[in-house]
C-alpha cells in the first residue's frame, strides 16, 4: 500500500513566509508542485542514506564515515521539511502520495566493498553531484530571501553528499583489483542510463504541466537537462576515469 507523506504541521514549522511575493496563479501552481516534488524526493533521499549505513558496516568502513551517513539522513529529513515550508508559504498543502520505493541495491553478487562502490558511484558521484550543479543555479536565481536561505542550506548539505562518494572512490579504488574496476565501469552504464532518463528533456518533448519559475528556485527543464549533460562530461566522466574507470564508455554505451 502506497503511504501518504504530510508535512503540513511540519511546513508550518519552519516559519518560512513569503508575504511580499508577487506572482501570477499559475506560475504559484507550477512552483507548488515543484516544490512538493522535492519534498518527496528529499524524504525518498533520507531513505537511501538510511540503507546505506548497514551496508558500510558491513564493508568495515571506518566509524566516522558511517556516522558522516547518519547525519545526512538527518539533513535530507530537514531538507524536506524545509521544502514543506516552501510548498505552505506559497499557498499549497505540504501533503502527497509517496511513490512505490524501491530498496537501495544490496549487490549480492559482489564483495561488501564492491557493493559500498557501486551504490555510492551512483548515489553521491553521480545524482548528488548533478544535484549540486541544479542547486546552485537556482540558488542564484531565486529572488526572495526565504527562498534563497532554504536552497542554499540545501545546497550546503548537499556539496557534503556529493562528496561522499569522491572520498570514498579516492580511498578504495586505488587498493581494488583490475576485474573489480571492469565490474564497476560496467555498472556505470545503468547508472548513467538512469541519470540521464531522469534528467534529459529533449528539445522536441512539450513540457506538459512544466513551467518555469526561476525567481523561486523553479529552473527551466530544458537548460537544467543541458547543464546536466555538461556536469556528467566536464566533471563526473573525468573524475571516474581519473581513479581507472571506464566512465567515458560506459556514458557512450548508456547514451546510444
Amino acid at each position: 500500500m502506497i503511504g501518504m507523506l504530510d508535512l503540513r504541521e511540519a511546513g508550518r514549522a519552519t516559519a518560512i513566509a513569503l508575504p511580499d511575493l508577487v506572482i501570477t496563479d499559475v506560475d504559484r501552481e507550477a512552483a507548488i508542485a515543484e516544490w512538493r516534488g522535492r519534498m518527496v524526493n528529499e524524504h525518498v533521499s533520507a531513505r537511501v542514506f538510511a540503507q546505506l549505513i548497514p551496508q558500510l558496516m558491513r564493508a568495515g568502513l571506518p566509524a566516522d564515515v558511517q556516522a558522516n551517513v547518519a547525519d545526512m539522513v538527518a539533513q535530507e529529513l530537514r531538507h524536506g521539511r524545509l521544502c514543506a515550508g516552501v510548498v505552505e508559504a506559497l499557498g499549497g498543502a505540504a501533503v502527497i502520495a509517496l511513490p512505490e520505493l524501491a530498496d537501495v541495491p544490496a549487490h549480492g553478487d559482489a564483495t561488501p566493498v564492491e557493493a559500498v562502490l557501486r551504490n555510492v558511484l551512483a548515489i553521491s558521484c553521480l545524482e548528488e553531484t548533478v544535484a549540486v550543479a541544479l542547486l546552485e543555479t537556482g540558488r542564484q536565481l531565486s529572488e526572495p530571501a526565504p527562498i534563497r536561505a532554504v536552497v542554499t542550506e540545501i545546497l550546503r548539505d548537499e556539496i557534503g553528499h556529493a562528496k561522499l562518494g569522491w572520498q570514498l572512490a579516492r580511498a578504495l579504488l586505488p587498493g581494488v583489483e583490475r576485474r573489480t574496476r571492469e565490474r564497476l565501469s560496467e555498472y556505470l552504464v545503468p547508472a548513467f542510463r538512469q541519470l540521464v532518463e531522469r534528467h534529459w528533456v529533449p528539445d522536441e518533448l512539450p513540457l506538459v504541466g512544466r513551467r518555469a519559475v526561476p525567481a523561486i528556485g523553479v529552473d527551466d527543464a530544458r537548460e537544467a537537462s543541458r547543464l546536466v549533460l555538461d556536469v556528467i562530461g566536464q566533471v563526473i566522466v573525468p573524475g571516474l576515469e581519473a581513479y581507472g574507470l571506464e566512465a567515458r564508455d560506459a556514458l557512450a554505451e548508456a547514451t546510444m
